[in-house]
């Protein structure tokens, strides 16, 4: 028999901003007359790192916005003793030098029970047999069952490395999944089971991930941020010709608890411009643009340093000549210095739920990194080094 999870998605295709949390906001704001001069931020980072979401683990399907973020972060694969785990490697993988290691720890204690591994000698009882290196598609063969080491284990498959250029990118390998193994339904006709981690592609600008050092990007509430794609941005090597599907938010980095603000955004080719809130309180936020492709998720942050618009010059109180008419201007300091209330709901804020648009995948923010542990040397079965 053979199952196989869903394939590599269009589920990809509004897969969210990755970290961004639960309760989104969606606003659209026009800009005002006479905001501040537009800022450009060119999408051209000199760093991007790799790594992967193994979505199984994560349900493999969009969340509820409104549920909690860390559900759903361990659901473990189910496979079958002695069958197979067939993993489709995303493009932009090189895993010609792969090896697998399956490592039991059912109590959780950093000690694993057993560990199985490709690197001992087929002459160990715990050898893991793997197929397909150098190929997008690596294929395990699962143990017998032994009830000494319990049902769940991770496996993890590395080393890989990308095939992009590799000044400006870099993969954190390994691939890892957390597997629930169970007795076969039919002995003689193992399953075999078939996952497709994607690939997720972080980048600040305009600093390198590894700056300590911050830039922040100046910017007047109620100004346009319009984001550029350059012909030379490493991004195209992802495959991404322009910003067709990217959705932008601001988070707050003084007050982390404060809601994420999804803005909306007009995109133009390889451009995209979206508004600062004019109400957004001055300090600093994140920006995160986060932007599908074919092999999974584009993100990027900026740290934004927002600053509160000019002051609008009050109008003339020069008193009116005794003859003249007094006329109060709708939400306008009138000639009386008295100011009339302007009317609302014209242009104002629109608040609605995230669901409009917004898909956050369960674990986002949190993709799953392998267990620490020991690379178990080769020829042992105990997992130490």
């Amino acid at each position: 028999m053979s199952s196989s999870t869903p394939s590599r998605r269009p589920q990809v295709q509004r897969f969210g901003l990755a970290g961004i949390g639960t309760a989104v906001l969606l606003v659209a704001i026009a800009s005002p007359a006479g905001a501040a001069a537009d800022v450009v931020i060119p999408l051209a980072p000199t760093e991007v790192v790799l790594f992967s979401n193994p979505v199984e683990n994560s349900g493999a399907v969009p969340m509820d916005p409104s549920a909690d973020p860390t559900a759903g972060l361990s659901t473990p694969v189910p496979v079958e003793f002695t069958g197979s785990l067939t993993v489709e490697l995303p493009a932009g993988l090189d895993s010609s030098d792969v090896e697998a290691d399956l490592v039991f720890d059912d109590n959780g204690d950093g000690n694993p029970e057993a560990t199985y591994s490709s690197a001992f000698t087929p002459a160990n009882p715990q050898f893991l047999t793997v197929a397909g290196q150098g190929t997008s598609s690596i294929t395990v063969t699962l143990p017998a069952d032994d009830p000494m080491v319990g049902d769940d284990a991770v496996l993890v498959l590395e080393p890989l490395t990308t095939t992009y250029d590799p000044a400006v990118f870099t993969f954190v390998d390994p691939v890892s999944y957390e597997l629930a193994l169970s007795a076969p339904a039919d002995p003689l006709d193992p399953a075999a089971v078939t996952v497709a981690p994607e690939l997720v592609a972080l980048a600040s600008v305009p600093c390198p991930l590894s700056s300590t050092t911050p830039c922040p990007v100046a910017v007047t509430a109620g100004a346009n941020l319009v984001l550029d794609l350059t012909a030379d941005s490493a991004l195209r090597e992802l495959g991404l010709t322009d910003l067709t599907g990217v959705d932008v938010a601001v988070q707050s980095i003084d007050d982390p608890d404060a809601d994420p603000v999804l803005l909306d955004v007009r995109v133009s080719g390889s451009t995209a411009t979206v508004a600062v809130p004019a109400g957004l309180a001055a300090g600093s936020y994140g920006l995160v643009l986060g932007q599908p492709f074919a092999s999974g998720l584009s993100i990027v942050v900026a740290e934004l340093a927002v600053s509160a618009p000019a002051a609008t010059p009050a109008a003339s109180t020069t008193a009116a000549p005794s003859t003249q008419a007094v006329v109060a201007n709708t939400g306008l300091r009138s000639n009386t210095g008295v100011v009339a209330s302007a009317e609302t709901g014209s242009t104002g804020t629109g608040t609605v739920a995230a669901g409009a648009g917004l898909l956050l995948l369960a674990g986002a923010g949190g993709f799953a990194v392998a267990r620490t542990r020991r690379r178990p040397a080769a020829g042992t079965g105990t997992g130490e080094a």
